[in-house]
């Protein structure tokens, strides 16, 4: 379960664009828009992750034999993803979002292009064999429920925190203070894919 909680909090971190878009709605939008975006965010996540899980499972019961090639495309993606939040431009301001369209929309946007991200999948996948799951656990079914009921703690930990503070201290709170705080996380992410590249080379080897 802890290696769940672990991809579902990372995966969640790593879908960067969609906080900051979150911490828009809760500028200049209601507490119902925001409460949509982050139930849409928070099931996109859940969608990848329960194709993953079991996905990658199967791979390790019934492809042992490329293991080793499976560690390192991990590797690869991992590397890629820390050089592009590196690469990832500050966030400057939070209040131009213009006119938001109705809840119902927003959380149909949201899901949308969060599930039509090509590299989730994959980073859902290298993520989990970064944590080790299914080398700390045999790869059989009986792992996957409580894999997945761990990474569903993880995303909803995520997602729920950042959709509450949203809603009601986004207002409240001084502008510059959330941006600096936002920006804290693009660093963060860039170290932290990083070093679980280097948990993809350990278990690899």
């Amino acid at each position: 379960m802890i290696e769940g909680i672990t991809a579902g909090l990372i995966l969640s971190l790593a879908l960067f664009p969609g906080t900051v878009w979150l911490a828009k709605v809760g500028v200049v939008g209601t507490k119902r828009q925001v409460f949509a975006v982050g139930l849409a965010f928070a099931l996109s996540q859940m969608v990848w992750l329960s194709v993953a899980i079991p996905g990658l499972m199967m791979m390790s019961k019934h492809l042992s034999f490329v293991r080793f090639g499976m560690h390192l495309f991990a590797v690869f993606v991992l590397g890629y993803m820390a050089i592009k939040f590196f690469r990832t431009r500050r966030v400057a301001v939070l209040d131009d979002a213009g006119e938001l369209p109705s809840a119902l929309v927003l959380f149909r946007t949201a899901f949308n292009r969060s599930l039509a991200m090509p590299m989730r999948l994959p980073m859902a996948m290298a993520v989990l064999l970064a944590t080790g799951v299914y080398v700390n656990h045999p790869p059989s079914w009986q792992v996957v429920p409580a894999v997945m009921l761990g990474a569903l703690l993880g995303v909803g930990w995520w997602w729920g925190q950042f959709t509450f503070l949203s809603a009601f201290f986004a207002k409240r709170v001084p502008v510059r203070i959330t941006i600096k705080s936002l920006n804290k996380i693009r660093p963060f992410c860039a170290v932290l894919f990083c070093l679980l590249s280097l948990m993809a080379i350990l278990f690899a080897a």
